[in-house]
């Protein structure tokens, strides 16, 4: 049975925040890097709202015996979890590769070059000044920056427990290579 508010207004504010929040679940996937966390704040202070708006109200109501509000809707689903993971995997590889620099700090280091160039460079995968990087990323077969620095900050037992990016910087490109050639192979 729909419960009855004794007012409308509450109703449809409770609507309004609930539809609210759940454009803010499904879109969440849209949202890149650190605008994650902000999103996923919004989502919780939506569900906080609508809460609020029902239980202001449940003196009005009249329930048979079911929660008004299943909490379970709120909760992130299997790809979200999986997202939200991915993300702090990220962060975390990132961290572990000393962290990165912001725009401006790379211009500043680059002597006032545009952003345009620096972008440019991004793209083609010439900004870092480590010889091979671009070749490593073709033999990975990805152009997601995330997969390519996990890759080169991480020991890997086909290098000898060694991290690609060190192999690098020492010149032992062929060996790198061929590591990320064979990058999610079963077995490899």
């Amino acid at each position: 049975m729909v419960p009855h508010f004794a007012d409308p207004n509450a109703l449809d504010s409770a609507q309004k925040l609930l539809c609210n929040f759940v454009a803010s679940k499904k879109n969440l996937h849209l949202i890149a890097g650190v605008g994650r966390q902000w999103a996923w704040r919004a989502v919780r202070d939506d569900q906080s709202r609508v809460t609020e708006v029902i239980e202001k109200e449940h003196g009005q109501v009249h329930l048979d015996a079911k929660p008004l509000l299943d909490r379970s809707a709120f909760e992130p689903d299997a790809r979200s979890r999986a997202m939200l993971e991915g993300i702090r995997i990220a962060q975390e590889d990132l961290r572990d590769a000393g962290g990165a620099y912001d725009l401006d700090q790379v211009r500043t280091l680059m002597r006032g070059v545009s952003r345009q160039a620096i972008d440019k460079r991004v793209q083609e995968g010439s900004l870092l000044a480590v010889p091979g990087l671009k070749a490593v990323r073709e033999a990975l077969q990805t152009s997601n920056p995330w997969s390519m620095l996990n890759f080169l900050s991480h020991a890997d037992v086909r290098l000898n427990n060694r991290k690609p990016i060190d192999l690098l910087k020492s010149g032992k490109l062929d060996v790198v290579l061929e590591a990320a050639r064979r990058q999610g192979e079963q077995g490899a």
